[in-house]
């Protein structure tokens, strides 16, 4: 076998491939004889049909398919010799056989490119230190009063925060019920800023009341559509009471004692939340520091298999959605072209610094989710071993833990103390 490289561009590489007739010989032989062992023929019993009269009936048929497998087999050896990567299955041409000159034929694929990183110390990053103060903390606590406030029934007339549960029948102008148009034990929060056109009509009004309602309907544009009118039917109405700020609100949400005990958790989980989002965004900068500092540009081919890819995912996960391929493509292209340089520097990287994932890292992950997620290690388990692609999700994240801890430990880190009132100046300037 003869075979012959040349490049086309930066990732194009046209392979030309001779196969001569003595080295095709062996792979006919023996998909005569595979063919033979199958065959039933009038006169003979299965398997037992001559050699000589397969070749004869069914020669060039049988030859043809082992040459489509030859030509695999061959591409396949030549990619593995001479270290070729495709970044995309190979266009075959000028295929060609004759019973002397033998096979030939031309595969044209797009590979990796060869990646050469020449920064990777000293990358230049900002990291924020949430500073947790009262008002975290007093936010934290009026959500955990609310997860533990009870509904209580309201004698007498509706007013705003009430909890209303009622019946709307759709009315025209003139007041009379549009079949097929009511809505049954429907909720309704009295509120003087969402839904305030309904609430302030709705104020006043008694369990077992009924009243004929307006509302706006708002146009795709934001601007005011038509009236839209209801006769509203009050079955309940209830206030939320909400706990006090004490010792026995603690013990009732979790393993406390005291109030302050409560604080004290709170102020380290929001602690430990916020310097693992920091943590993140860090990394996330320093991957574009590295994508900035070694810049390389990447096969089309490669772009749009991984686009295809998302586009198959969405048409999986929402099949009755309607959506502009075109459009989508566009859309994913810059989140695609980042995800895949960054694919290849963290391999290269790897490589250089012989970075792995033990046991070690996949156990302690494991016992980190089921503390996080409040269940056993064992479920977590079962769900990677069930779930491949979770599983490679699971692998790849661990690998980019590794990576980015060992890029941070060279990395030029400039920590930053923030506030929630910073966060909320920074989000205002932004708009």
């Amino acid at each position: 076998m003869e075979s012959k490289i040349t490049e086309q561009g930066h990732f194009g590489r046209v392979i030309e491939v001779d196969v001569p007739q003595d080295e095709l010989a062996p792979h006919f032989e023996t998909a005569f004889r595979s063919y033979q062992k199958t065959l039933k023929l009038e006169g003979f019993r299965k398997g037992k049909v001559p050699l000589a009269l397969v070749k004869k009936l069914y020669g060039d048929s049988i030859k043809s398919h082992a040459l489509d497998e030859v030509v695999q087999s061959v591409f396949r050896e030549v990619r593995e010799k001479e270290d070729l990567r495709p970044v995309a299955p190979a266009t075959l041409e000028d295929v060609s056989y004759d019973d002397e000159t033998g096979l030939h034929f031309k595969a044209s694929v797009e590979v990796l490119p060869e990646i050469e990183l020449k920064k990777y110390e000293g990358l230049s990053v900002e990291k924020s230190i949430y500073q947790v103060d009262d008002e975290d903390v007093n936010a934290a606590l009026s959500n955990i009063q609310e997860k533990l406030a009870v509904m209580e029934p309201v004698e007498g007339g509706a007013e705003m925060g009430h909890y209303l549960q009622v019946d709307f029948q759709a009315i025209d102008e003139g007041g009379v019920p549009l079949i097929g148009q009511k809505y049954e034990d429907r909720v309704v929060v009295l509120n003087d800023k969402k839904d305030a056109e309904l609430s302030v009509q709705l104020v006043g009004v008694e369990v077992g009341g009924v009243k004929d309602a307006v509302m706006t309907t708002v146009n795709e544009d934001g601007s005011a559509g038509e009236d839209e009118r209801f006769r509203v039917t009050v079955k309940e109405i209830k206030s939320k009471k909400c706990p006090e700020l004490d010792d026995e609100l603690a013990k009732d949400f979790g393993k406390f004692e005291t109030l302050d005990e409560l604080r004290k958790d709170i102020v380290e989980k929001l602690s430990m939340r916020a310097n693992k989002d920091a943590t993140n965004k860090m990394r996330s900068d320093l991957i574009e520091e590295l994508l900035k500092e070694n810049p390389f540009d990447l096969p089309a081919s490669m772009i749009n298999e991984y686009l295809d890819t998302i586009i198959e995912n969405i048409k999986k996960q929402e099949s009755e959605r309607q959506f502009d391929e075109e459009k989508m493509r566009e859309y994913y292209r810059v989140v695609a072209i980042r995800n895949l340089k960054w694919d290849l520097l963290r391999d290269k990287f790897q490589e250089m610094k012989n970075i792995s994932v033990e046991k070690k890292d996949v156990e302690q992950r494991i016992a980190e989710i089921a503390e996080e997620h409040q269940i056993k290690q064992n479920e977590v388990r079962k769900a990677l071993q069930k779930n491949k692609s979770s599983r490679h999700r699971f692998e790849m994240e661990l690998l980019d833990d590794k990576v980015l801890g060992v890029l941070e430990e060279t990395a030029r880190i400039k920590e930053k103390k923030v506030t929630k009132k910073d966060l909320e100046k920074a989000k205002e300037l932004a708009v």
